[in-house]
């Protein structure tokens, strides 16, 4: 509270407000807080239902159907697992949901240049324009199908990475040898893995390395590979990568971070507009129900739910209980009710009711009717924010547990300017009142129009 107000006694930070207030309503629309908040609506639920399909090709045995499983997150075994160990291989294309993301299709398509798949024909029977990105995987070298194939993928120009499978076997195998050294062999193996690839003439593209096997399939380019991928999406695709990966390093973890800031914004004006009702204590009620989808869906875009924790477990030799420990914080997804929602809505109202209606009665005196708006959006955006930080320090309480002692798993995490808590407190601060501001004139002008 006293740095709260000692920052609105500034005057270089009532200067910094006003310039954001007319910088953030130049940005945004001028119309009521309903027609904002409908239009955030529906942004929403295009972000949620925005489709992302990624193409798997390569050679029978590469471990094609393997890599699909765990790019999805799921066990070989489990009912909605692509098959794996079949003699034939994918005769048609198959469409794998994504378990969290339904509306992310990883396809595990035919092998190329077969007699049922002729190199004239299969561009169109696989129907190539259907995809977004595509991924070939080989367990050996490159073949000349291979180039052709990667020939035809170039044409569209749309992006295609290369996947050399199995590289925890031939790990083994030079590990039998003396003086052996991982960085050395995984260098080499890269090395030829990309002269392969040119020899055979296809285009030029960075190879990276996957393990298939039970324990390892996360170490070595696995997350590279994810990362590289969302990285390079077009812009509006990028959003449903980033929310769907559950394994993050550093970069990937804060590009997640400024994703879920993003759909944070747009709840708290959409909970705004619900809160704008005449009846005292109504407008909390309808925060409820949209804090509840809210936090499931942080949780399950951080991969904080059972399923996932336990697949996490299987394939890096840890504990389920040593992972759930890790985290700390944050409840699981599917532990997330209604009745655990209002108990963290609770917790957190103290800071509300002393600091932000503070400070939107010291904005405007009478706020009236729109107070429940204003409460809302403040109530929102303030506690959905705080169970970010809490996510976020779990995810890489999350890591180091999986990684503990892995020369071959991420570098460590690193805070960064995340350490610097003051700086950050009140750059929060004055962002949230900018905000809470710009709010509440709407909401003034919203009375106004009304009244006449």
């Amino acid at each position: 509270e006293i740095i709260i107000k000692a920052t609105m006694g500034n005057e270089m930070t009532r200067d910094f407000l006003r310039r954001q207030f007319e910088k953030f309503q130049r940005n945004l629309s001028q119309g009521s807080i309903h027609e904002l908040a409908d239009n955030y609506q529906k942004h929403l639920n295009e972000m949620q239902n925005l489709p992302l399909n990624i193409a798997v090709t390569g050679q029978a045995g590469a471990g094609k159907s393997s890599f699909v499983n765990a790019f999805r997150g799921v066990m070989d075994d489990d009912d909605e697992a692509a098959e794996v160990g079949t003699v034939k291989g994918t005769m048609v294309p198959k469409a794998y949901p994504h378990p969290s993301c339904p509306n992310i299709q990883i396809w595990d398509l035919p092998r190329f240049g077969t007699p049922m798949f002729k190199e004239a024909e299969y561009v169109q029977k696989v129907q190539f324009e259907r995809y977004d990105v595509f991924i070939m995987v080989t367990a050996d070298g490159f073949t000349k199908n291979d180039a052709l194939l990667a020939k035809e993928i170039h044409k569209t120009g749309k992006k295609f990475y290369y996947v050399r499978s199995k590289i925890d076997i031939s790990i083994e195998g030079e590990m039998r040898k003396k003086n052996f050294n991982m960085e050395k062999t995984l260098a080499c193996i890269r090395r030829y893995s990309e002269d392969n690839l040119r020899m055979a003439g296809g285009p030029s593209a960075r190879v990276f390395l996957i393990s298939n096997g039970k324990a390892d399939k996360y170490r070595y380019d696995f997350p590279l590979l994810r990362e590289t991928m969302a990285a390079e999406l077009p812009y509006y695709k990028k959003h449903i990568s980033t929310m769907a990966a559950q394994f993050f390093s550093e970069s990937e973890l804060m590009m997640k971070k400024a994703e879920i800031t993003s759909y944070i914004k747009k709840v708290a004006l959409v909970s705004c507009a619900c809160g704008v009702v005449p009846v005292p204590g109504l407008s909390m009620l309808c925060d409820i129900p949209i804090l509840l989808d809210a936090l499931k869906c942080i949780c399950n875009a951080f991969g904080f739910d059972a399923n996932s924790l336990r697949f996490l477990a299987i394939h890096t030799g840890k504990g389920f209980e040593e992972l759930r420990s890790a985290v700390k914080k944050t409840p699981l997804a599917n532990t997330i009710n209604i009745g655990l929602v209002f108990s963290l809505l609770m917790s957190s109202s103290l800071w509300i009711n002393v600091s932000i209606v503070e400070v939107a009665f010291t904005f405007i005196p009478l706020i009236g009717s729109g107070f429940g708006g204003a409460s809302s959006f403040a109530v929102t955006y303030h506690f959905l924010n705080t169970f970010l930080d809490d996510v976020m320090e779990d995810a890489r309480n999350l890591r180091g547990t999986l990684f503990e002692g892995d020369s071959q798993a991420f570098p460590p995490m690193k805070a960064g300017k995340e350490n610097n808590n003051v700086l950050q407190s009140h750059s929060r601060t004055i962002y949230l009142l900018a905000q809470l501001k710009y709010v509440l004139d709407h909401i003034n002008m919203l009375d106004e129009s009304v009244g006449k």
